[in-house]
């Protein structure tokens, strides 16, 4: 059992270190929230609270902005659709 705790660790050790490295926001968040999940994991083993409580947080923080940020790539995808709609709309003689 010792060794899989310790591969957990290293692993999510690594993967940390990976996700600073990344260009976009986005994939840094979504390596982030692996590497905290697994070194929840890791100290969970452990029996260190204050670092599960830290990890617990850091997933919580990852999640929240890969929601806002699915959520305003959606919101983009769409005002152009909602733009040529309304720019259509305007240029309709209006009939009363």
């Amino acid at each position: 059992m010792d060794i899989w705790r310790e591969i957990v660790g290293w692993a999510g050790s690594a993967l940390l270190i990976i996700s600073i490295l990344q260009p976009t926001i986005s994939r840094l968040r979504w390596l982030n929230l692996g590497a905290s999940a697994m070194l929840m994991a890791y100290n969970l083993m452990l029996g260190s609270a204050p670092m599960v409580a830290l990890n617990i947080t850091l997933i919580a923080i990852n999640c929240w902005y890969l929601f806002v940020y699915m959520r305003s790539a959606r919101a983009a995808r769409a005002e152009p659709v909602v733009a040529e709609g309304l720019s259509e709309a305007s240029e309709r003689p209006v009939s009363r």
